[in-house]
């Protein structure tokens, strides 16, 4: 009878022995793989978390930096009678603009970007290289768009060394690439770009392929309420509040490693 008892038995068959084996390895496998995943992003976070601190670092400077009442150099105006190009000869500078300078001419519709200057003959005049800087980059045509009547006035609209434009679309993964640095003229843009990539490298290790430190410059208007008395009540006309359209430049500092992404933003208006 015990005989026949062990000899009825049933057990694990060896087919069923590998297949839970199999099973069970493929769970093990996935769980480490699944932790591995999220002990890297918890490491991104944690480096995440100190690259804030740079952050903040680079919008104190810029605040530094930007000045958005622009320096006039005197009372520039238009020598005289001038065809729609790429120079203008200027009368009334104290002193020679800076290239990136930006400028708009009465009479003359557009925008220009002083892109070179000639010395100051005996009379301080100089001739402006001009560029529009309202259109498009592959715009054909950065002439100016119509001819410049003599005493026009000219009014600088911002300076280089006070504008945060030249800082748009900054790529800060590429501060020690030399073909990109080459192309930056503003040496105050090219040492914040080393400074600040290698702020980012020590934070963050070196920049792999997909990751972005990337500064981006956008003018935006916003509606603020008016509040003329200071009563900390919006002003109303004929029982409706009141607002004025502010123009600002908002700054995006925007940080991706991996599969996290983050974007630092800050609006900025009167050097703050």
């Amino acid at each position: 009878m015990i005989k026949k008892k062990f000899f009825n038995q049933k057990g694990v068959s060896l087919v069923e022995g590998m297949t839970a084996a199999a099973v069970l390895g493929l769970a093990v496998t996935v769980f480490m793989t699944l932790q591995s995943y999220q002990e890297r992003d918890f490491s991104n976070l944690r480096k995440f978390d100190k690259a804030a601190y740079a952050v903040e670092l680079m919008f104190e400077e810029l605040a530094a930096v930007y000045n958005p009442v622009a320096a006039q150099y005197g009372s520039p105006r238009v020598f005289e009678d001038t065809s729609a190009g790429a120079s203008l000869k200027v009368k009334g500078l104290a002193q020679l603009p800076g290239d990136g300078d930006q400028i708009i001419i009465e009479g003359v519709g557009g925008r220009y970007e002083i892109t070179d200057s000639t010395d100051f003959d005996d009379d301080n005049n100089t001739t402006l290289s001009l560029e529009r800087s309202d259109v498009p980059d592959d715009t054909p045509n950065k002439n100016m768009a119509s001819d410049a009547t003599q005493n026009a006035p000219i009014t600088f609209i911002s300076n280089s060394e006070g504008s945060l434009d030249p800082y748009d679309d900054l790529d800060m993964t590429r501060y020690e690439d030399t073909t990109y640095t080459d192309d930056i003229t503003n040496q105050k843009v090219l040492a914040d770009l080393a400074n600040w990539g290698a702020l980012l490298k020590k934070h963050l290790g070196p920049a792999r392929s997909g990751d972005k430190r990337l500064l981006e410059i956008d003018d935006v208007e916003r509606d603020v309420p008016v509040d003329k008395d200071n009563d900390g009540i919006t002003d109303q006309e004929d029982g409706e509040d009141v607002y004025e359209t502010v123009k600002k430049k908002q700054v995006t500092i925007i940080i991706k490693q991996d599969n996290i992404e983050e974007r630092f933003r800050r609006l900025f208006l009167a050097g703050t």
